[in-house]
C-alpha cells in the first residue's frame, strides 16, 4: 500500500517511489513521483530532506558510479529476538550487549544505528550487527565537529519528523578503562535533540567511576538525561522485551 498520509515517514516515501520506480531509480525521478505528496506541503526544502534520507538509511542502497544520483532499494533483515543472558559472562562480551541494544530498539519501533566498522566486524546471535542497524550515517543530524565521536557510539535509536531522522536515545557499552570517553562520546551529541543518554556497563566498579564522573562540570549539566546501567539490568529488560514478544505472536497480536 502507498504512503499517501502525512503523518507516513520520509523513509515510507521515498520506499514507495522506489517500488514504483521497479526497485531503483535516480534522485530526480524520487522527487518527481514525491513531489505532490501531503509531506512536501509543509516541507519547503522537501527536496534536500528526500536527499538526506537517501543517504542515511540501510535500504537505499546507492550504485555506481560515485555520485551517480541512483539508488536501490534492498530488503532490511527482520529481527527474530531470541533469549540471551550477559550475566557471568566471561570475558566480558560487548558485541552481546550492543547486539541487545539494537535489538530492543527495532522491537520497539526505533530506527537503530551502530558505528561503521561495528556493522561487520561484530555480530549478535550469529548475525552482523549491520543486520540489526537501519541507520548507516549520523552526518545529517550531527555538527562536522562532533561528527567523528558522535559515530563511534555503540548504539542509538532515531525517529524521524519532517527535516529527517534524529536520534532519541543512545548508549555507551563500556569497561572500567572506558567509562570516560564513552561519556566523552555521548555529550557530543547535539543538545537540541535532548538525547536520553545511558552508559552500559558490567557492575559495581563502572557504576562507582560513573558517579563520580558526573559530578564533573562537563558532565554536571546532563546528570537529568545521562544515566547508568548495568548488564543485569539490561539482561531483564531485555529478556522481557523477548518474551513479550513471543507473548504477542501467541496471541495473535503484534506491534505496529
Amino acid at each position: 500500500m502507498t504512503n499517501t498520509f502525512p503523518d507516513a515517514t520520509w523513509k515510507d516515501v521515498v520506499r514507495d517511489a522506489l517500488v514504483k520506480l521497479g526497485g531503483q531509480g535516480h534522485l530526480d525521478d524520487i522527487n518527481k513521483l514525491v513531489k505532490n505528496h501531503p509531506k512536501t506541503r509543509t516541507n519547503p526544502t522537501w527536496k534536500d530532506t528526500i536527499r538526506r534520507v537517501v543517504r542515511q538509511y540501510a535500504i537505499f542502497q546507492p550504485l555506481p558510479p560515485n555520485r551517480s544520483g541512483l539508488y536501490r532499494l534492498v530488503e532490511q533483515p527482520s529481527v527474530d529476538a531470541e533469549p540471551e543472558s550477559l550475566r557471568d559472562k566471561s570475558p566480558v562480551d560487548h558485541s552481546t550487549a550492543q547486539g541487545m541494544l539494537l535489538t530492543l530498539g527495532r522491537m520497539y519501533g526505533y530506527e537503530t544505528f551502530a558505528p561503521a566498522t561495528d556493522r561487520t566486524s561484530r555480530s549478535f546471535q550469529g548475525k552482523p550487527l549491520a543486520d540489526f542497524s537501519t541507520v548507516t550515517d549520523c552526518a545529517e543530524f550531527c555538527g562536522r565537529n562532533s561528527l567523528p565521536r558522535v559515530r563511534q557510539i555503540d548504539a542509538m535509536w532515531l525517529t524521524e519528523d519532517n527535516e529527517g531522522v534524529y536520534p532519541v536515545y543512545a548508549f555507551e557499552v563500556e569497561h572500567s578503562t572506558g567509562v570516560r570517553s564513552g561519556m566523552d562520546r555521548l555529550v557530543e551529541l547535539p543538545e537540541r535533540y535532548t538525547v536520553r543518554l545511558f552508559v552500559v556497563a558490567p557492575g559495581e566498579d563502572e557504576r562507582s567511576m560513573f558517579d563520580g564522573l558526573i559530578k564533573l562540570n562537563k558532565f554536571r549539566k546532563f546528570r537529568e538525561r545521562m544515566l547508568f546501567r548495568d548488564y543485569g539490568e539490561l539482561d531483564t529488560l531485555y529478556n522481557s522485551a523477548v518474551k513479550h514478544e513471543e507473548n504477542s505472536k501467541a496471541f495473535g497480536v503484534s506491534h505496529r
